[in-house]
């Protein structure tokens, strides 16, 4: 499994350019110090919890592959068994 780290800062500068282009798209006066800040402010908060959001994915997909793996290593070892004792069912046959 791929480990993709992204970075709060990486991620807090993508969304604040995101919304200023977006503010910049609408036809408006241009934005002062104080929207700003809000900006900075709410990219920050939006940021925060996608970093939340990504490491919880990221654990669940963890937890899902080790599930996997340890069912399949289960049924391994039974299907191991299984064979065995049809060998020996054979050799005892003949």
């Amino acid at each position: 499994m791929e480990q993709q780290k992204t970075s709060k800062k990486a991620l807090r500068n993508l969304i604040e350019d995101s919304m200023q282009d977006a503010l910049k798209g609408l036809q408006l006066p241009e934005p002062g110090k104080k929207v700003r800040k809000v900006l900075h402010r709410n990219s920050k908060k939006l940021a925060a919890i996608f970093v939340d959001v990504i490491k919880r994915e990221d654990r669940k997909k963890r937890k899902a592959a080790k599930f996997m793996e340890s069912a399949v290593g289960k049924s391994k070892k039974k299907d191991k068994k299984k064979n065995e004792v049809l060998a020996e069912a054979e050799l005892a046959a003949v």
